[in-house]
């Protein structure tokens, strides 16, 4: 952000540009935004999406050359081709050209996560357009990127900084932490950071419930790397138990990855595999989701009056409820607080004031992985952390030794 602040005082953007905001997850679009918006002399001159938005517009903007290089046009839900695709447009220095006379400057977070293809886009506008690149190559999750094509591509830029310290707490046990399970060491305890032995849900639901009670309606995220027994019952436990001290229940939420949610909902629908929209919508109020009924009820109208469909596969359906769920997670800012339950992954690039990391007895992946996974859990803490580890022998192992 301040690179980015001195950059448009050296080369303001013209009348119509703006600065092209790019992130992988939405999680860091909505950080990447609040950012953005406090940078001295941009004001709203700025557009803030996900690489894979971005890449679908350039589809859009350019079928007829996608079709005259002999290729199809995904469909709206078929990311990773639609990214695919738009790589190969911008290998065209005269689409690059196209992006640059809007958005002369670039900003990209996260890039540790970005694939081939997506990596692809990036140096194709970074040919043309200033680009303002962070990433952090431990914060990366997917074993399938490493070595780390971004990272590596990003090692050989002469102007660059090192970045290892987290940047969104003070507080020195967090960080100290933090900078451990990084450097494989020994993690240590201190004010604002706790790790803590609890082999039964009851027991780790105890704790979570006294901790809870302690700060007094503080936002809680409960994080964990494996959502299955252990995690599960903890949160189940806290959501519906008092523990010996009188503390709870606590109802905590756990979120749901946009495919999860639309996968649940056609799970619910009784729907013959050929169905009227009137049928389709009938079944979509039997769920319950008013929020989705608006959306179905709108698509449904919209087929029948431009297209002129009166009949809706449940595959159709299936897709459009993935579309749906997809742009709400997009668009709408989550509610970072209160009490919430999600993945490791789910919690990445996003922050909280507080979180609870549940660490199962079993945790997939080797020891570079784990310290990967708890680092990325309490990295996303901005006062304080508590860990709560499944097995004893576990605290002598790495990630916390």
């Amino acid at each position: 952000m301040q690179r980015l602040a001195e950059t448009i005082v050296a080369a303001p953007p013209r009348e119509g540009q703006k600065v092209l905001a790019l992130t992988f997850m939405h999680g860091a679009r909505r950080r990447l935004d609040e950012r953005l918006a406090a940078v001295p002399g941009l004001g709203r001159r700025y557009e803030c999406t996900t690489l894979d938005s971005f890449a679908a517009r350039i589809v859009r903007r350019w079928q007829s050359l996608v079709v005259q290089m002999g290729a199809r046009v995904p469909t709206e839900t078929e990311y990773d081709e639609t990214v695919a695709v738009a790589a190969t447009l911008l290998a065209n220095p005269e689409v690059v050209l196209w992006v640059k006379a809007s958005f002369p400057i670039l900003v990209l977070d996260e890039a540790q996560d970005l694939t081939r293809s997506r990596l692809d886009i990036v140096q194709s506008l970074a040919t043309e357009l200033t680009a303002l690149i962070a990433a952090d190559e431990f914060q990366c999750l997917d074993a399938t990127l490493r070595p780390n094509p971004a990272w590596e591509w990003l090692k050989e830029q002469e102007d660059h900084i090192a970045l290892e310290k987290p940047m969104r707490t003070t507080v020195s046990a967090l960080l100290e932490a933090a900078t451990a399970v990084r450097a494989a060491e020994p993690v240590h305890a201190g004010k604002g950071f706790s790790v803590n032995f609890t082999p039964k849900p009851a027991m780790a639901g105890g704790f979570l419930n006294t901790y809870i009670a302690g700060l007094r309606g503080s936002s809680v995220a409960v994080i964990t790397p494996s959502i299955k027994s252990f995690a599960e019952g903890v949160v189940a436990w806290t959501s519906q138990r008092t523990n010996s001290r009188g503390r709870g229940p606590y109802p905590i939420v756990w979120e749901q990855a946009e495919t999860k949610r639309a996968e649940a909902v056609m799970d619910r629908i009784v729907l013959p595999a050929d169905a009227t929209c009137s049928q389709a919508l009938a079944a979509m109020v039997d769920v319950g989701d008013r929020a989705l009924v608006r959306e179905v009820a709108s698509w449904l109208d919209r087929l029948g009056r431009t297209r002129n469909k009166s009949i809706i596969t449940r595959e159709v359906l299936a897709e459009r409820l993935q579309f749906i769920c997809a742009n709400q997670r997009r668009f709408q800012r989550p509610i970072d607080r209160g009490l919430m339950a999600m993945s490791v992954h789910g919690a990445k690039n996003r922050e909280f004031e507080n979180v609870v990391i549940l660490w199962p007895a079993a945790v997939a992946g080797d020891d570079d992985q784990k310290r990967r996974l708890l680092y990325n859990a309490i990295t996303r803490a901005k006062s304080a952390c508590l860990v709560l580890v499944q097995l004893q022998k576990q605290l002598g192992q790495p990630p916390f030794a």
